[in-house]
């Protein structure tokens, strides 16, 4: 499925995709495969991102770049044992093989395009792991669900299902032979069908990944772009793991700070269905402060969004300012990426949970829907506790022993300190009339407990000598840094880490002025910002936390210090929940 150029304002219902999920056939995609003894330390010298440090059966987005630290192409690597995969857009395969046979030399590795021996088929959505899991013949496979590669057979036929989501929200390729197809294609669009899963068509798609801040090289990026610049490279790149392509050219950009311009996103004001052709100018009077790239009408927000590249003082999150694109003035906000941010799968696993068990304590009767739910919740969480023992109790009355003391039995398998495991299989086993084994069951459960009191005696002990350790090493860095402020009052570091201390040891007060006098002495030292609002929160100055935050985040996005603006935003959005709790409470 092609992107098309993100310039149609088109109105998109993707509330569907957003609440059950959809299908596609990804004709656009193909297959590399990368083997041989040395495709590890080959492909960890080549590409941007740490391959010694993906797992087995894992995933990470990766990129190759020309010598001068330009991105050539941008992919996902998959691992499985010692050879790899790269999902990637057909339209990039030629290039990206030609890239890596260029620099192959005496290297034991070959390649393998799989793309013509082949088709993807892809699912999205809430819904995917339930239309996958109806796939697999007799009982359900909820263990490809750990890991972003698995090898199955799903709907009769093999498949590789690699864990690949284009919307934000929880979705998988599955590759198979051309052989198969026929047979895959028609099982897997019938149980799209009862799944209720719709076909997804190239502009639901991209509004989708629009909102979900993911962007599409080819249209957002390209061979004329750094990492920096686009933000993936927090995500693609790795600046610890050595030499690779263009790693020194990456690696002065990087230490430069913030790159001149970057990718952002942009809310236009609410109601606005607008269309702009990529690459077109975004004006401040006479100054052109940015460039257009890919723009939707989302129908959930009720605005026109977009990505572009802003220079670098308009790169300030909540900002608001008055633009002028082809002509027109348009009043929009600077936002920091995605504009939409789904639900994980533990997160929905977990709220199915509490539904189950709330829909279950208010209606008696409402057994069957509250196993539907907690049989999702476990297809979202195949280890989720909880919801295998609320499970087997209700299936236990009505009258599924069996079936109530299977769950049971693999919860004890999943965790053998699972006391609630244990005394459950006691009670169904006397509902069986199975008195030695529910006695064994029973007697299992109570040496679990002594077990576990008997640790957490432990744990409370260590866990007050760790604060005390802590405790002490914070009031030692303090006396040094409180030395160093004897011999130089001005001392930036000394400042900062005398009020971090203070901050460490609840001693708020006294240290909001010497954290306010590390800004005044470098107001870009953005880690500062972080302690300050921090101590007033201890104050319960709340007003005050908030102010310093926005002040930091506008600091920090300028600089490209991503890990305390995050840490900041995360904290204001923190406080702006409090203070909406307070206000209905």
């Amino acid at each position: 499925m092609t992107m098309p150029p993100s310039n149609i304002a088109e109105v998109i219902d993707i509330v569907g995709l957003r609440h059950i999920g959809g299908f596609f056939e990804a004709s656009d995609y193909g297959l590399i495969e990368i083997y041989g003894p040395d495709a590890r330390r080959f492909l960890q010298s080549q590409t941007t991102n740490d391959v010694f440090a993906l797992p087995e059966y894992g995933c990470q987005f990766n990129s190759l770049l020309d010598r001068k630290a330009h991105i050539q192409s941008f992919f996902r690597l998959y691992r499985k044992h010692d050879s790899y995969r790269i999902l990637i857009e057909k339209k990039q395969i030629s290039a990206t093989l030609e890239h890596l046979d260029k620099f192959r030399f005496a290297d034991k590795v070959d390649f393998l395009d799989l793309t013509n021996s082949g088709k993807f088929f892809a699912v999205q959505g809430p819904m995917s792991r339930r239309l996958i899991n109806s796939g697999f013949t007799g009982a359900s496979k909820l263990e490809v669900f750990e890991h972003a590669l698995s090898d199955a057979h799903l709907f009769e036929c093999a498949v590789h299902i690699l864990k690949c989501s284009l919307t934000g929200d929880d979705g998988y390729f599955m590759w198979l032979a051309n052989a198969d197809v026929p047979l895959f294609s028609n099982k897997f669009r019938a149980a799209c069908k009862s799944c209720e899963l719709t076909e997804i068509h190239a502009n639901e798609l991209n509004v989708a990944r629009v909102e979900a801040g993911l962007l599409h090289f080819g249209v957002d990026f390209g061979a004329e772009n750094f990492l920096p610049e686009t933000g993936l490279e927090h995500d693609a790149a790795s600046y610890t793991k050595g030499c690779f392509q263009g790693q020194e050219v990456l690696a002065r950009v990087k230490s430069q700070g913030a790159p001149s311009r970057g990718v952002m996103g942009l809310m236009f004001a609410e109601g606005d269905k607008l269309s702009f052709a990529l690459d077109s100018k975004i004006m401040l009077g006479s100054d052109e402060i940015g460039w257009m790239r890919s723009n939707v009408y989302s129908q959930s927000l009720n605005r026109t969004i977009a990505f572009a590249f802003l220079k670098r003082d308009f790169r300030v999150p909540d900002k608001l300012i008055d633009v002028v694109i082809n002509g027109k003035t348009f009043s929009v906000q600077v936002v920091s990426l995605p504009f939409y941010r789904a639900e994980t799968t533990a997160q929905r696993a977990q709220r199915l949970y509490e539904e189950a068990i709330d829909t279950y304590a208010r209606h008696t009767d409402s057994s069957q829907k509250c196993v539907a739910l907690l049989r999702e919740a476990l297809s979202l969480s195949p280890k989720y506790e909880d919801a295998y023992e609320a499970l087997g109790v209700i299936l236990s009355k009505s009258g599924e022993i069996e079936e109530a003391i299977s769950l049971m039995k693999k919860l004890a398998e999943l965790n053998p300190d699972s006391v609630m495991a244990h005394t459950n299989l006691s009670v169904f086993y006397v509902e069986k009339g199975l008195k030695d084994e529910a006695e064994e069951e029973l007697a299992i459960s109570m040496s679990i407990r002594m077990r576990m009191a008997a640790k957490q005696a432990t744990d409370e002990r260590k866990e007050q000598e760790e604060k005390a350790i802590l405790r002490q090493k914070t009031l030692e860095r303090m006396a040094m840094f409180k030395e160093v402020l004897t011999i130089d009052a001005e001392d930036l570091l000394a400042n900062y880490g005398c009020g971090d201390c203070h901050v460490a040891l609840g001693e708020f007060a006294e240290a909001i002025p010497l954290l306010e006098k590390t800004i005044a002495l470098k107001p870009s030292y953005t880690v500062a910002y972080v302690a300050l609002g921090a101590a007033f929160e201890g104050l319960l100055d709340l007003d005050k936390a908030k102010t310093i935050y926005q002040e930091g985040v506008a600091v920090a996005s300028k600089r490209g210090d991503l890990m305390p603006m995050q840490e900041m935003q995360k904290r204001l959005a923190l406080l702006q929940m409090k203070e909406s709790t307070d206000k209905t409470s």
